[in-house]
């Protein structure tokens, strides 16, 4: 096919410049310079420079790892269990046979990785997490491209990819900086462009009603509108993970800090604007049951809910690390004040409370809040809770405003094990690559800290692949 005249070629271009698409960009360019070979690569980010690296930038990124390069035990069975067997164990377990080499080459990049505190105070799994969290991943991998002749072309988003008849991929057209149009010629085409959180048309038709109401986590997923879907979809690719749902986190409205998140509601009580309990807050530890909270809360009037305490809670281990908003939460002497100051129907929440407290265990010697305590409670006429059910009783109360944020969402382009997208019959798109989160494998249930570290290992999977197929005695495109 003939490239348009105000074009440019590259050997591989790749769309997308979070932890996926600096994989690839990094990747493809290594094994594109050796053996004497010079082969190019360009970059593209929607965002500015300053807000560079897509979702990463803005996420915790925690890691399901025992150590810096191994992923946890039964990572495989985890990812089938909480997706009720609908995701793909091949997927999971070339996730895990591939994230030693992936992970030894992001630490020696400069990455460092600690295994130190977490949002979550109980968990079913270890984590690590970059030092600084994924901004660490995004400057240190960006650093190191810096190094290298790749073209990073910031506010630059991607349109429509660029077919030959034979259906290959052998560019994309891209809207630079200025409004217009151009070409850039590919060997090969990477698609890492996120998910479609921050479209909301999309998020309509995929998450149904109310939909408006469940805003991207931070301002890396407003970013993420659906492009490298649409672009792949138009292109013939094969769909997989769940479309009518996402990621879900419990967030404070009032902050605009990345992942404003409350993680300590297992030990006091999440109600609705109507002053109702209405989720076990202590189903299990904090990482298996904070989406489903989330979701809950969709649920609810205004999709708005709070999460009440006590005093109680400022002395469990770690509370500080589980407490990320940046506002102050509404506080009050009383419950009967509290309730109040949040505009809930008199005498709505002080009913709740008192339920809940003559519900809970007399005998509190087991409470425990660093582990699955059992000590449950069961007050009339509200839900069950299965854990840390102690009363709420020392002022001053407060409470933290709790909407459903969405991180990420979970359908996306089908590929396989090389990360090449494939058609809905299985069939291989040449030169057309995808990775991270705009790639389908979640259902029912977010299998916890492993986006990132998919992103990484099938970012990097992707440019050697893609890095391979350029022809060697050419060292430029197609």
């Amino acid at each position: 096919m003939t490239i348009a005249h105000n074009s440019s070629a590259y050997d591989v271009v790749v769309v997308g410049a979070g932890a996926a698409g600096l994989s690839a960009a990094l990747s493809a360019h290594e094994d594109l310079h050796t053996d004497g070979r010079r082969g190019t690569v360009a970059l593209l980010e929607r965002a500015t420079r300053e807000l560079r690296g897509g979702n990463t930038r803005w996420s915790g990124a925690f890691l399901r790892l025992k150590d810096e390069t191994t992923p946890v035990d039964g990572l495989a069975d985890y990812g089938l269990a909480v997706s009720q067997g609908h995701a793909s164990r091949a997927y999971y377990e070339a996730l895990t046979a591939r994230v030693p080499e992936a992970f030894g080459w992001l630490v020696a990049k400069g990455v460092q990785l600690v295994d130190g505190p977490t949002i979550f105070l109980t968990a079913s799994a270890t984590r690590y997490q970059p030092v600084g969290g994924g901004e660490h991943i995004v400057e240190t991998l960006f650093d190191a491209v810096e190094q290298t002749d790749i073209a990073v072309h910031y506010e630059t988003s991607a349109e429509h990819l660029v077919t030959a008849e034979d259906g290959s991929v052998v560019g994309v057209r891209v809207r630079t900086p200025d409004g217009r149009l151009q070409t850039l010629g590919a060997g090969a085409v990477i698609l890492a462009a996120g998910g479609f959180q921050g479209n909301p048309e999309m998020m309509a038709r995929y998450c149904g009603a109310n939909a408006y109401r469940i805003p991207p986590i931070s301002r890396g997923g407003r970013h993420n509108r659906g492009d490298g879907l649409r672009m792949a979809l138009e292109a013939g690719a094969g769909t997989e993970g769940q479309f009518d749902l996402f990621h879900a986190e419990p967030k404070d409205p009032r902050s605009q800090v990345a992942e404003a998140v409350v993680m300590t509601f297992p030990y006091g009580i999440v109600v609705n604007t109507q002053g109702q309990r209405f989720i076990d807050e202590g189903a299990d530890t904090v990482d298996q049951t904070y989406e489903k909270v989330a979701r809950g809360i969709v649920r609810q009037p205004g999709s708005l809910a709070y999460a009440v305490f006590d005093q109680q809670v400022m002395s469990t281990p770690g509370y500080e690390h589980a407490v990320l908003t940046d506002v102050d939460p509404v506080q009050a002497d009383t419950v009967a004040d509290l309730e109040a100051e949040l505009g809930m129907p008199p005498g709505s929440l002080v009913a709740t409370v008192e339920a809940y407290n003559a519900a809970c265990p007399q005998d509190r010697d087991a409470y425990d809040p660093l582990a699955l305590d059992g000590l449950a409670a069961t007050p009339p006429g509200q839900p069950a809770k299965s854990n840390w059910a102690r009363p709420i009783e020392r002022g001053p109360f407060f409470a933290y405003p709790q909407i459903c944020a969405n991180v990420f969402t979970f359908g996306g382009v089908r590929t396989d094990l090389e990360a090449r997208v494939l058609t809905a019959d299985g069939y291989v798109i040449p030169h057309l690559y995808g990775a991270g989160e705009m790639t389908g494998l979640y259902y029912e249930m977010y299998a916890g800290s492993t986006s990132v570290m998919r992103s990484v290992t099938f970012g990097r999977a992707a440019g050697r692949h893609a890095a391979a197929q350029i022809p060697a005695a050419t060292g430029g495109a197609r």
